[in-house]
């Protein structure tokens, strides 16, 4: 039985997920697969290949994608890590050797920058070690997040995003520590962190209250590389990729 911190909506926190159903199987150890959260009409995919590039895909459905068709887009700089976002038309991703997150126009050329002060963001001081990224950006019911480790502590920071002005709205500083995270994800404002090995959820924090709530789930049986755990708003599912197996995860929420 579970039991919630109060003043949690139990409907709002993940209670555990199912069975993974395959996408597509590509050679690439590393990388993430991306679709707009909320406009349910736009069906494009974006897959970014390798922790590092300074071009994206794009395909127009999961037609294109299982048949390899695709335009090529170039971006600014070059992405690193595989933490990337789409909101909105715009790719949200660290500009490579750097402490800045940029958001690139996909359908018409824009660019914005968003410094992100006291990052780490080169060398082996990784957010998540098992995916080499630094950021890890976020989209959910609550809006545009930035996962990130401190360089001034060992703790895990996230930054609330206002995405009209791009700019920090707030910095949560949660009470986990990077050195025992795999990977994490962000649904209706709790983030939910993995084990070392990537194997159970064993931390959730509600950003909202600024504190720890009681949530641990086992995520999957695999101990293959997880380079990406991304909570899709569109579908309310987990997206991952796993040593080069693009997968989904259905999730269930307490009732």
């Amino acid at each position: 039985m579970q039991h919630w911190s109060s003043g949690i909506d139990a409907e709002c926190v993940i209670t555990s997920v199912g069975s993974p159903v395959p996408v597509i199987s590509v050679p690439q150890t590393f990388g993430t697969w991306i679709r707009e959260p909320a406009n349910i009409s736009d069906e494009r995919i974006w897959p970014t290949l390798h922790v590092s590039g300074n071009s994206v895909e794009e395909y127009e459905n999961s037609n294109a994608l299982l048949n390899d068709s695709y335009r090529t887009i170039n971006i600014t700089g070059f992405f690193y890590g595989c933490g990337h976002a789409v909101q909105n038309n715009h790719l949200y991703y660290q500009k490579g050797g750097t402490n800045v997150i940029l958001r690139f126009g996909l359908d018409k050329a824009s660019l914005g920058t968003l410094l992100i002060e006291n990052a780490l963001y080169h060398g082996h001081n990784y957010l998540f070690s098992n995916s080499k990224t630094y950021f890890n950006i976020a989209v959910d019911e609550k809006g545009l997040w930035i996962i990130y480790a401190s360089s001034t502590g060992e703790n895990i920071i996230v930054t609330h995003i206002d995405e009209g002005t791009f700019s920090v709205i707030r910095r949560i500083h949660t009470t986990y520590p990077k050195a025992k995270a795999g990977n994490a994800f962000i649904a209706c404002g709790i983030m939910y962190v993995t084990d070392t090995k990537d194997i159970t959820v064993s931390f959730a924090f509600d950003l909202l209250k600024g504190k720890q709530i009681n949530a641990r789930f086992e995520l999957r049986s695999s101990q293959s590389v997880l380079a990406m755990l991304s909570y899709s708003l569109r579908d309310k599912n987990l997206y991952t990729w796993e040593n080069g197996s693009l997968m989904v995860y259905p999730v269930h929420f307490g009732r």
